[in-house]
């Protein structure tokens, strides 16, 4: 049945793989896998779906994860389920991948499942295959079989996530009405914390992603002009006109609106603006590849704003940077001694570990969480509140909560509710406290929890990292 069937290649440069599945299939989103594929929509037809598992989240040094042990995990989930298992065996993935399988068997719902999986630079690539369980399950298991066969793991392009942090350009030493009354203003920008700078006066600014090598690598640049800047041939062809709110830092979040020409080319895009002195902001990537990195330029852009000297001088060195998930679509301010711990694979759940001194034994002590709820219909914001709570009280040993009665905040401009837990931390070995925000932003539920030990860090952890509350914006689309 094989060679009467199409197959086409799915290819991701977010995460750095490829496989393929059949042309008429259905390709499938979901919290829980990367991507999935089915023949069709309902739920008992042929399908296969790709987990990426960070192994960070068992040991910070992955390479003390090994594969029986993730083989055990694995069929215990299975026998959780009441499926009936097979043995498992030894299977090559992408002919270069030695991996094991194992298929199983769910009598509640009469269907039956191949899962394969192989370890690769500290993530665990899982495959799974479901079908009902007759013919069905036969007659579609070459999909299964071709897609590991198919599989192929490569360097991949895009980004998921930028920690930003701010810089300025002098824009003018002229007073200005419409602005300030400051002699001096300023284009605030944000740029990627760990790309190379050259700063070449106050006439042109470069940031590089040394990580991106080929075909002249991943630059960002600023250049002002007191002329408007020609099309010298760098200008791509393709122009249009858009609008840039620029964040007016002196007018109490008043956003100034200007007029821009926004230039395409295959390796980049460019947009020019006056305020007060002519901007231009390019972007260069590799040949061919603007689709996978333009979505960081046009983050970068949100965050323009204007300012005057003393407003700067003030606030500056900010005390934190911008995390911005692009997998998922939010953005927050965290301190500048966070970073990233871990992750999982969609990006719905990601870990921050404070790195000053007094606190880098938290293997993290900042988590985010989001969740798809549309499954369960129109739900309310006490109802996710009351579920999430529960949830982590039966998780958590020896946990007991501290709060009688919710209290609430905001995460952008929705209702958020929080409540704290104390629990014995397993991880710690030790009590820990930790600060629970939920909240039910586009069918979307979002937990923000903070975590401490429970004797005094508590304050210090806080203290640094309230504004992430305050600070929080999901804008997925």
């Amino acid at each position: 049945m094989e060679e009467i069937i199409t197959f086409s290649t799915y290819e991701s440069q977010i995460y750095g793989f490829s496989c393929d599945y059949p042309s008429n299939w259905i390709k499938t989103d979901n919290s829980f896998f990367v991507v999935g594929f089915k023949e069709k929509e309902e739920l008992t037809y042929p399908s296969f779906n790709i987990q990426i598992i960070d192994l960070s989240m068992f040991s910070r040094d992955t390479s003390l994860v090994k594969v029986d042990q993730f083989q055990q995990m694995i069929m215990g989930e299975i026998l959780r389920v009441g499926a009936k298992p097979s043995s498992f065996s030894d299977e090559l993935i992408g002919g270069k991948y030695n991996g094991r399988s194992i298929i199983y068997y769910l009598p509640n719902d009469h269907m039956k499942s191949k899962q394969s999986f192989f370890f690769d630079q500290g993530h665990a690539y899982i495959i799974s295959y479901t079908s009902k369980a007759d013919e069905f399950f036969q007659q579609h298991l070459y999909v299964h079989d071709h897609a590991i066969s198919s599989f192929n793991l490569f360097k991949c392009k895009g980004y998921k996530f930028l920690q930003l942090s701010m810089n300025s350009l002098l824009l003018s030493s002229s007073s200005s009405s419409s602005t300030s009354n400051s002699n001096e203003i300023y284009l605030e920008y944000f740029y990627p914390k760990d790309w190379s700078k050259k700063i070449n006066g106050d006439i042109q600014h470069i940031y590089k992603d040394e990580k991106v090598v080929l075909d002249g690598g991943l630059v960002f640049s600023i250049t002002k002009s007191d002329s408007e800047f020609t099309n010298d041939g760098s200008l791509g062809d393709e122009c249009k006109d858009i609008q840039i709110n620029l964040n007016y830092r002196d007018g109490n979040g008043k956003k100034l609106v200007v007029v821009a020409k926004q230039y395409d080319s295959d390796n980049g895009r460019d947009v020019l603006f006056q305020f007060d002195q002519w901007i231009r902001l390019s972007f260069r990537v590799p040949n061919g590849d603007k689709a996978y990195y333009v979505k960081v330029f046009d983050r970068l852009i949100n965050y323009l704003g204007v300012t005057s000297g003393h407003i700067l001088k003030a606030r500056s060195p900010l005390p934190y940077d911008i995390f911005d998930n692009l997998m998922v679509g939010y953005n927050l301010n965290i301190p500048k001694s966070f970073e990233l711990a871990s992750i999982k694979p969609n990006g719905e759940m990601i870990s921050f570990k404070d790195t000053t001194k007094n606190t880098n034994d938290l293997p993290y002590c900042v988590r985010i969480a989001v969740e798809d709820i549309s499954s369960a219909g129109i739900i309310r914001l006490n109802e996710y509140s009351n579920d999430v709570i529960g949830r982590m009280l039966q998780l958590l040993p020896e946990s007991k909560l501290l709060t009688e009665e919710p209290s609430f905040i905001r995460l952008d401009k929705h209702l958020a509710s929080t409540a704290s837990i104390q629990c014995y931390d397993v991880e710690l070995g030790q009590p820990s406290i930790q600060l629970i925000a939920t909240s039910v932003q586009k069918s979307h539920g979002i937990v923000i929890t903070m975590r401490t030990k429970a004797s005094n860090q508590f304050g210090i952890i806080y203290k640094k990292s309230f504004y992430i509350f305050d600070s929080f914006c999901y804008y997925y689309e």
